[in-house]
């Protein structure tokens, strides 16, 4: 499934791999097929690119997308064109992915840039708004409608104390800023934890950096799974902003997604825009399933990475044309013990820390904990990233928010799926064992 083979069977007799239902290569022709079916559906639509475009399915088919010509339909052409016009758009894309395009199984952002969500990406600049409409042109509901301006709102969110106001602008807006979050006193312990942190792993060689070129280089610096790196981050978990907000937009029993800090720091590049609910496939745009809840230990301003963000993009279909690019949105800025709080459909991203190094303020750290729907599969395995010294000072709280209790029908530990009941993990979990089979006798219990 999902294209792993399946490895050594460890019974022999058990082995399937003389069984297969589908020839894969036939499956992968078929694809194809279906693939230059689509796009050949789709030439009128296509005449809108007014450009000359490459699509490589596989390995091994190239295909031409020649909508040039204002005038007449796009054309699909199996060879480079006559003129010997260099195309203004090359895309390599598996056929399944045209596919799924199709189906609106598959966001095209997502689907187009899913792996450089946190550096740069090699497809050209200016070819990445054409890439974009082509993919968006091939889905039922078409290109999205660009996102409202900015400036054309009256009024925009400001740091304030009443949650009441705060929970109005996060409905209009798809954000709203929390003042005064964290005390001077607690913005500085933590301030130091995160900075001190963020020091020991670059001299242990374990950082994780990111906003440069490729996935390994950067000079932002990423600290994952926080609840593993400190007390204070156990206690931050422990916030009263998080019992007012997240069980009010996503429910009660919503999931510690992910814990981090981030620090932007000049000469970085700025994160793809982006939405924390694109993994959800297919994409669903009326349903708020997460919340983040950012808190500011510096001033946050446009010239040191403030997240940038577009205003009311958490409702209706809307998308920016080019999600490489900050145009049309504005800094979240923030004094710092602030809490930037956002629905997780609006578009945003790390903006451009264009500080000197060394300057005032020019690292901006700041500790995002997002929050998601129970049944939505966590972006941190707790059950595998949790230390275990870490795992016995938790509280039932702390459990909880990892997924270590049971809700509903779900989160479960060898079967027992009760309500509300707690549990850690086990190394002793009931495994083969085995007894010379006989037939159930009523009222056979354990042990007889």
């Amino acid at each position: 499934m999902a294209g792993v083979p399946p490895g050594k069977p460890l019974v022999p007799e058990l082995d399937f791999s003389s069984q297969p239902y589908g020839d894969l290569s036939k499956r992968f022709d078929e694809d194809i097929a279906n693939a230059r079916s689509i796009i050949r559906e789709k030439l009128p639509a296509l005449s809108q690119l007014n450009a000359l475009l490459s699509i490589t399915l596989g390995t091994n088919l190239t295909l031409f997308i020649d909508a040039r010509a204002s005038d007449s339909p796009a054309k699909l052409l199996e060879s480079h064109p006559g003129d010997g016009a260099e195309p203004d758009c090359q895309l390599t894309l598996r056929p399944e992915t045209i596919i799924q395009f199709y189906q609106g199984h598959l966001d095209p952002r997502y689907g187009l840039f899913k792996d450089d969500f946190l550096h740069d990406t090699a497809m050209t600049k200016n070819s990445i708004p054409l890439a974009i409409k082509f993919c968006d042109l091939l889905t039922p509901q078409g290109p999205p409608a660009p996102p409202r301006c900015p400036s054309s709102f009256k009024r925009l969110p400001v740091p304030t104390e009443d949650i009441a106001q705060v929970k109005r602008d996060i409905k209009e807006f798809g954000y709203g800023l929390v003042k005064d979050a964290l005390t001077p006193t607690q913005v500085a312990v933590l301030r130091k934890a995160v900075e001190e942190q963020a020091a020991g792993e670059r001299k242990a060689g374990v950082a994780r950096m990111d906003g440069g070129a490729d996935a390994t280089s950067g000079p932002n610096q990423r600290l994952w799974v926080l609840i593993n790196k400190g007390d204070e981050f156990i206690d931050l978990l422990d916030h009263p902003l998080i019992d007012e907000i997240v069980p009010w937009l996503i429910g009660d029993h919503a999931l510690l997604h992910s814990y981090l800090a981030n620090i932007a720091r000049p000469g970085n590049i700025p994160m793809v825009m982006h939405t924390d609910q694109v993994a959800i496939q297919p994409p669903i745009r009326d349903v708020v399933f997460g919340v983040n809840i950012m808190f500011a230990l510096t001033d946050v301003t446009a010239s040191n990475g403030a997240t940038r963000i577009i205003p009311g993009s958490h409702l209706g279909h809307v998308a920016p044309a080019d999600i490489f690019s900050i145009e049309g949105t504005i800094p979240a800025e923030a004094p710092a013990g602030s809490a930037f709080v956002f629905d997780s459909r609006l578009w945003h991203g790390t903006g451009p820390n264009t500080l000197k190094p060394g300057s005032p303020d020019s690292e901006r750290p700041t500790i995002f904990m997002f929050f998601m729907r129970s049944f939505i599969r966590s972006q941190e395995n707790y059950s595998l990233s949790l230390r275990p010294d870490v795992a016995r000072k938790l509280s039932r709280r702390h459990r909880k928010f990892l997924g270590f209790c049971a809700t509903g029908t779900v989160g479960g530990q060898e079967g027992y799926i009760t309500e509300g009941a707690y549990f850690d993990r086990k190394e002793d979990c009931v495994g083969a064992i085995r007894a010379p089979h006989e037939p159930y006798t009523p009222g056979l219990v354990n042990g007889t």
